[in-house]
């Protein structure tokens, strides 16, 4: 296998162990997105269906690893053929959507036994869960989202960069490549193709700045049986992804529209950009997912359990699926994930709708604005 094939094989092995160890990183009074008493995870039988869902997924993540050098080996592929696309393309889509949907599909059955189990044994909240004050003035906080402004001089020095060498252009800018690492589509050059490096910088920057806005204004989840402590929980959670988010933002969005830049100017192949970008990426994820094993979901896994042994309030109704956040009563936009790391949105909230209307309007005016292909 070559580079890029390998990359596709590292990137599959990556989703499929961190969907594998999800169901361990959530609160204990979570499984498979549904509340359960504090402490009822570790017993039988919810601890047997997070055994198996593990197993279902590591075995899964294994086979469709395994796929890559198999299939490559037993078939080779000219990737510069139209059948050999077509055949990388599926296998890509395969192997990385097996797990994906898997997982999904794993989790609604186990949710469903979690759910039987739950009505056998009459789990409900024991009492209303009451508004607790908790003084969070010394807990630690999200980044300021000031830092985000470091987007800017990084913009203005990737445009004086580029403006200062347009001659340097060739005369078809590179805007698309195959599994293979050939150019498959291009633009002419013009003073908005030739800025597109700056332009995704920007774009880019603007979503993980959302990211960063979201953590900060996200509903935090306070245990009213222990509320100091998972106060101060998911303030240092918060705190530690919001770090991750800043730097994890910069480095991945300057790397890419550099390398995008390099390559318009014939420095590195769009081949070698595809794979440093992913290498890059795929680190950050990696440093999110030791992160996530050592804190757990909403910093679940940062001190000693603390909770009472009943159910102290629960919103199960409100998670569609397991997965979907829909609750009009919430002025919260933003939630912790019940089955996942980090957040997800409120989809009763109109501003949730806006939020998406103006991403994807922001997508097309980026392609717009730079002559870049809209499929």
């Amino acid at each position: 296998m070559n580079l890029i094939y390998l990359m596709f094989c590292t990137m599959v092995l990556f989703v499929g162990l961190i969907l594998a160890v999800t169901p361990w990183l959530m609160p204990q009074t979570e499984c498979f997105s549904v509340t359960v008493p504090h402490g009822a995870r570790k017993e039988e039988p919810l601890h047997s269906f997070m055994r198996s869902y593990t197993l279902w997924m590591v075995m899964l993540t294994a086979l469709c690893t395994l796929a890559w050098p198999v299939v490559l080996t037993a078939s080779p592929v000219d990737p510069t053929t139209r059948s050999g696309e077509v055949k990388l393309t599926l296998l890509l889509l395969v192997t990385t959507f097996a797990p994906l949907i898997a997982s999904f599909a794993l989790m609604l059955h186990f949710r469903s036994h979690v759910q039987a189990v739950k009505q056998e044994c009459s789990w409900a909240p024991e009492h209303a869960a009451a508004a607790a004050f908790v003084g969070t003035e010394n807990f630690p906080k999200p980044l300021s989202l000031a830092w985000n402004l470091l987007y800017l001089p990084l913009m203005g020095g990737l445009a004086y960069f580029t403006l200062t060498r347009y001659d340097q252009f060739p005369s078809q800018i590179p805007m698309n490549v195959d599994l293979a690492g050939n150019v498959t589509s291009t633009v002419p050059k013009t003073l908005q193709s030739v800025l597109f490096p700056t332009l995704l910088l920007g774009f880019m920057g603007a979503i993980f700045t959302l990211v960063h806005w979201g953590t900060i204004h996200s509903k935090k989840p306070i245990d009213p049986a222990a509320p100091a402590t998972s106060a101060l929980a998911y303030a240092t959670f918060a705190h530690v992804q919001s770090i991750l988010i800043v730097v994890g933002g910069l480095m991945i969005s300057s790397v890419t529209a550099s390398l995008i830049l390099a390559s318009s100017l014939g420095m590195v192949s769009m081949a070698s950009a595809a794979v440093i970008t992913t290498v890059i990426t795929l680190a950050f994820v990696a440093m999110i997912t030791i992160v996530s094993l050592v804190m757990g979901q909403s910093g679940s896994r940062l001190f000693a359990d603390t909770s009472s042994a009943g159910i102290t309030r629960d919103d199960d109704d409100h998670w569609l699926l397991g997965t979907i956040y829909c609750n009009r009563n919430d002025p919260s936009i933003f939630v912790p994930k019940r089955f996942g790391i980090g957040w997800t949105s409120n989809i009763a909230r109109w501003e949730t709708w806006a939020l998406v209307a103006g991403i994807v309007v922001l997508t097309v005016l980026l392609l717009v604005l730079t002559g870049a292909p809209l499929s």
